[in-house]
């Protein structure tokens, strides 16, 4: 997903874009974790997107930061 980041922050543009892409990256990791197997599915989904919802910005922050590093 992130193979084509890129890595310079020179514009605003470019910074919007990288914020998008960091983004995506945060949301599939979401989507990833509520849809794994453990307790009854619908719980965890429902549990998941709440937890996603609260904290996609400090994901998305997260993975900026480890590519930026």
């Amino acid at each position: 997903m992130l193979e084509n980041f890129p890595l310079r922050n020179n514009t605003d543009e470019l910074k919007l874009h990288r914020r998008v892409l960091a983004v995506a990256a945060a949301l599939e990791i979401a989507k990833v974790s509520a849809s794994a197997s453990g307790r009854a599915h619908s719980d965890k989904v429902a549990d998941d997107l709440r937890y996603a919802a609260q904290h996609i910005e400090n994901l998305a922050d997260a993975i900026l930061t480890a590519i930026e590093k």
